[in-house]
């Protein structure tokens, strides 16, 4: 098929490039590295556990990996398609038998094939240093929490690929797709809590319990591919501590199976809207 050749030449390219050796580097540092820390002083990554077991780790490692991952992701991603397109090269790869689904398809694949042997080659990492340094170190709530970790990747992956394939300059796509990030990482919550306490004229105890959250606030909170990964993490890893926003909550949203469905709607809906773009554009 001519979308896997694409993903192929997009691979080598990475390959080629150094890309893939950096990022495998990378996480090899980050995900080995916080093991082994995590082992010796369970406390010193910022986690209350006093013990180094999987649940613990997973939970501190959740916490730092979902604000590596989407950034990583978002990286690779944002250049893909418009960084061919402002140099030209995208005339002839459409000058080849690929059609436009082809090329977009094609660099999704090849590029989020590029981050998924990063993370398993770092996470394998981390996990022969878990086998060696942990007591009992449960290695099948450790690879659902790796798989969990590539979907994450894969969802910013395509969100940056949307970027890409949406507009005509790089700068702009970087700061989509940046922007994006911030807006998910940092922003959303806080916006959150501004509009909470608006309605409530700014007299509000934010410390107060998780049963005085409005359904409107954990619905977007829940909604966020950030807080998804967090959530789909405790959905496959059943040790881990239910999210006390919420654990009171019986909602749909508030179920850790939802998060899949959110992170499909970050995957599908940019993605989709991007290849329109991309599709209806004169290059």
């Amino acid at each position: 098929m001519s979308l896997i050749v694409v993903a192929k030449k997009e691979f080598s390219d990475s390959v080629r490039s150094n890309v893939l050796i950096g990022l495998v580097v990378l996480f090899v540092l980050f995900a080995g590295g916080f093991t082994y820390l995590f082992a010796q002083v369970p406390g010193i990554l910022g986690s209350e556990s006093t013990t180094a077991s999987t649940p613990a780790l997973i939970t501190a490692m959740g916490t730092a990996a979902g604000l590596l991952v989407p950034l990583i992701g978002l990286i690779v991603g944002y250049k893909s398609i418009v960084g061919e397109r402002a140099s030209g090269s995208l005339d002839l790869l459409l000058n080849l038998p690929h059609t436009r689904r082809d090329i977009v398809l094609g660099k999704l694949i090849g590029r989020t094939a590029v981050v998924v042997v990063a993370v398993l080659v770092g996470f394998a990492a981390a996990g022969g240093i878990g086998l060696v340094f942990y007591d009992g170190f449960a290695v099948d709530a450790f690879v659902l929490f790796t798989l969990v970790t590539i979907l994450v990747g894969f969802v910013f992956m395509a969100i940056a690929l949307a970027f890409s394939s949406a507009v005509r300059s790089t700068t702009l796509a970087l700061a989509g797709a940046i922007g994006l990030f911030v807006l998910f990482r940092f922003v959303w919550g806080i916006a959150l809590q501004i509009l909470w306490a608006a309605s409530h004229g700014f007299d509000i105890d934010f410390g107060a319990t998780m049963t005085d959250v409005p359904a409107w606030f954990r619905f977007l909170s829940a909604i966020n591919p950030i807080t998804a990964y967090d959530n789909a993490a405790r959905a496959v890893i059943g040790p881990l501590p239910a999210s006390p926003l919420f654990a009171q909550s019986n909602a749909i949203y508030s179920q850790n199976w939802f998060s899949f469905v959110v992170l499909a709607f970050w995957l599908l809906i940019p993605l989709t809207l991007g290849y329109l773009r991309f599709n209806s554009a004169d290059l």
